[in-house]
């Protein structure tokens, strides 16, 4: 595979990281609030990581997903549910998908470079 061309889990990862920006951009318009900027922030750098494409981001990814799972996973604990259950649902499922396809995309990266 050529060094330029990006490996399907990495287009995976890349889809999900976007998708949990979206949730967080619609959850910004419904709510109002400055949570979910913290989120689309958060799941923006981490977006940027992936795009560089180096194993190493990988990794980063893989942290930060499950950061951000718990953050909102204490969201829901401490907060309770919000009036918009699909979205909240998508924010804590999407982080958990996302740190297994970056923790494979980080195995498979290795496996390449051996």
């Amino acid at each position: 595979m050529n060094r330029t061309e990006k490996a399907p889990l990495a287009w995976v990862t890349t889809g999900l990281l976007a998708a949990l920006v979206a949730t967080n951009v619609v959850f910004l318009i419904l709510l109002r609030t400055g949570g979910p900027l913290i989120g689309i922030t958060f799941y923006a750098v981490l977006l940027g990581i992936a795009c560089r494409g180096q194993q190493r981001g990988n990794r980063d990814v893989m942290v930060g997903s499950l950061i951000g799972l718990a953050v909102h996973v204490a969201e829901a604990t401490f907060l309770g549910w919000t009036p918009y259950p699909a979205l909240m649902a998508l924010n804590i499922i999407l982080p958990v998908v996302l740190a297994l396809v970056a923790w494979l995309a980080g195995r498979q990266a290795r496996q390449r470079t051996v």
